[in-house]
């Protein structure tokens, strides 16, 4: 299994990668041969290189795959996709040149910040190939991993043509989804591709009862249901119906004659023929207006999510088993929300460190919940299947871990930022005039309150951007602090009677109370106000929630519903082309008993003229007898 790291560098540029240069091959087929050098059976396996580039695609993916017969010019329509006359290779004999899937990468040359993933496959069919299975392999995974895909094969559209998709016929067996593997699954095409069929050399004149039809009308009058035939011819049809609900149709003219088509890979693309050029162009506009890829009704899939969906089906097709769609789904949600969660902690983190510490614990409350939100929200908009709401409980709870660290740093912090303040007042204001005993004087109490008075001041004012009860600890304990050195000035103050310095002492342990109240008061009334603003801003995140897992059920509500109106819809144009058709072959038999009618009367009035002509002649025969 190709081991792919979670976290991904979002910086990265097609520049750097070797897969946007020229194809690499992204799943190998390899032989095994018996003694007699026959092959016996042909091993898929995941190609760690190219695996490992297209992984650090962050951008959505629009992948794009071409499958069909060998030699029918499959990478000739890739590299057209690709804007290049060159890339994958063409080969000039009857050899299939492509073994396994090819990957290109290319940026989307309609769609900003989107890349244009081209994956060209193993031609079906050849018959030197001993692996019976292989074919249906190949078609299973070109299927699963691609939202286009893009049926290549020379000529009209037959019975023939149709009976050649038994793979098609197989695909519901070799899928497993929503716990079914068999043709009864009713919503395997919900995760099936766009169907293009790209029918080369096409020499027929699209004309039916005389009047001109599309190419898709070609397409659906081949695959519509024919009652008067047996099971063996409508059960194709009724699988590429049922599986593919939207389909195109290009028909290709041949590009020119015997020399053109020798030398394709080599000539410009202006050299070819203009009908061919024309088709041609509408073909690659089509590829282009097809959206990017998702997994259901999730967010487009990247390059990471890309890399785990091919290596959950190869390694379960390499061991033998049935792909299961769920668990690719569930293992590419595991990962992609894996990063996602990581990236919406750093995004918080950053966040969180645009905050300089000290500041107060409102404000830092405020950062805290608006950094949440914002991770969150991107939680929201880039996780992958989580309607469960897993991955945000999990980056929610990893952000209040961090929220609480850096609240406990930042506590710490103010009460340094507290503690230094008072320590420089101390020495601005009280410090040289306690070691020079300045108050231990008449009068000096007065004097040394005063000089405390203006320390408070100037203390509150430094502090002002902070809650009364971040800073009103440290104040309090400066104040016990020099409960001694002001007994010493009081005692030593001569004008202060016993009972006056009792008083003193009485008043001022009331003043320390009462500053212990404010600041127990101070706490409990901000702490109850924090407590009310997380609890408000828990209350809105559950909220959101509850609001986002029903937005996300209603998009896949609507993206299930958008596909049965569009499968209804085209039963319904199916049904309408055939009463079309119905009313015109009645209309047609209706004409064509006129003209019966018509030649039946006027055959009856030429006998009857010819009666009445033989009747004179004979009258006047007998007249003249009887003369």
């Amino acid at each position: 299994m190709v081991n792919v790291s979670v976290s991904q560098s979002r910086r990265w540029s097609p520049n750097d990668l070797e897969i946007f240069q020229y194809p690499m091959c992204l799943i190998s087929a390899i032989s095994e041969t018996n003694e007699k050098g026959e092959e016996t059976k042909i091993l898929l396996e995941s190609q760690e290189n190219a695996f490992d580039q297209i992984a650090k695609i962050d951008w959505p993916m629009v992948v794009v795959a071409v499958a069909g017969l060998y030699r029918t010019g499959k990478s000739y329509l890739m590299n057209r996709l690709a804007e290049s006359s060159k890339g994958f290779a063409l080969g000039d004999t009857i050899e299939s040149k492509t073994k396994g899937i090819w990957a290109w990468c290319k940026i989307h040359p309609k769609m900003s910040n989107t890349v244009l993933l081209l994956l060209d496959t193993e031609g079906l069919g050849d018959v030197d190939k001993g692996d019976p299975s292989h074919d249906n392999k190949i078609f299973t995974l070109a299927t699963l991993l691609s939202n286009c895909l893009v049926y290549n094969m020379k000529g009209a559209f037959d019975n023939d043509a149709v009976s050649k998709l038994t793979f098609v016929t197989e695909m519901a067996s070799n899928i497993r989804f929503r716990g079914q593997s068999s043709e009864d699954n009713q919503s395997i095409n919900l995760i099936l591709p766009d169907f293009v069929l790209c029918l080369r050399d096409f020499s027929l004149k699209l004309i039916k009862d005389g009047k001109k039809i599309t190419e898709n009308d070609y397409l659906e009058q081949s695959l519509a249901e024919k009652k008067s035939k047996a099971d063996q011819f409508n059960k194709p049809r009724a699988c590429i119906r049922k599986y593919f609900s939207r389909r195109q149709c290009f028909a290709f003219p041949v590009p020119g004659d015997g020399e053109v088509l020798e030398n394709l890979e080599t000539l410009s693309f202006y050299q070819l023929s203009t009908r061919f050029k024309e088709v041609t162009n509408r073909f690659t506009s089509y590829i282009y207006k097809i959206p990017p890829k998702k997994l259901l009704a999730s967010k487009p899939i990247n390059g990471q999510m890309f890399v785990t969906l091919a290596d959950q089906y190869v390694k379960a097709i390499k061991d033998g088993d049935v792909p299961d769609v769920d668990d690719a789904f569930t293992a590419v949600a595991k990962i992609e929300n894996a990063k996602i969660e990581k990236e919406a902690l750093d995004l918080f983190e950053n966040e969180m460190k645009k905050v300089m510490l000290p500041v107060s614990e409102s404000d830092l409350g405020k950062r805290y919940t608006s950094a949440q939100t914002k991770a969150l929200d991107y939680v929201r908009q880039n996780v992958v299947n989580d309607f469960q709401a897993k991955c945000l409980f999990q980056a929610q709870r990893k952000m209040d871990a961090i929220w609480y660290e850096i609240k406990s740093t930042n506590e710490q912090k103010v009460r340094e930022k507290c503690e230094n303040t008072m320590q420089n007042l101390f020495v601005k204001y009280l410090e040289k005039s306690l070691e020079n005993r300045d108050y231990e004087t008449a009068g000096g109490h007065e004097i040394y309150k005063r000089d405390v008075e203006k320390a408070k001041d100037k203390y509150f004012s430094i502090l002002k951007d902070f809650k009364e009860n971040e800073i009103l600890s440290t104040w309090y304990r400066f104040v016990e602090s020099m409960t001694k050195p002001e007994e010493k000035i009081i005692e030593a103050d001569k004008n202060i009677s016993q009972k006056e310095k009792e008083a003193e002492q009485k008043q001022n342990q009331e003043k320390l109370d009462i500053l212990w109240k404010q600041r127990q008061k101070a706490q409990e009334d901000e702490s109850e106000k924090q407590m009310k603003y997380l609890e408000d801003h828990y209350k809105k995140l559950d909220k959101d929630r509850r609001e986002q897992q029903a937005v996300d059920e209603e998009k896949y509500e609507a993206f299930l519903k958008d596909r049965l109106e569009k499968e209804a819809a085209q039963r319904e144009v199916e049904r309408y082309k055939l009463e079309q058709e119905a009313a015109e072959k009645e209309a047609a038999r209706y004409r064509k008993e006129q003209d019966n009618a018509r030649e039946e009367a006027a055959r009856l009035k030429k006998e009857k003229e010819e009666r009445q002509q033989q009747w004179m002649v004979t009258r006047v025969w007998n007249a003249f007898w009887n003369m």
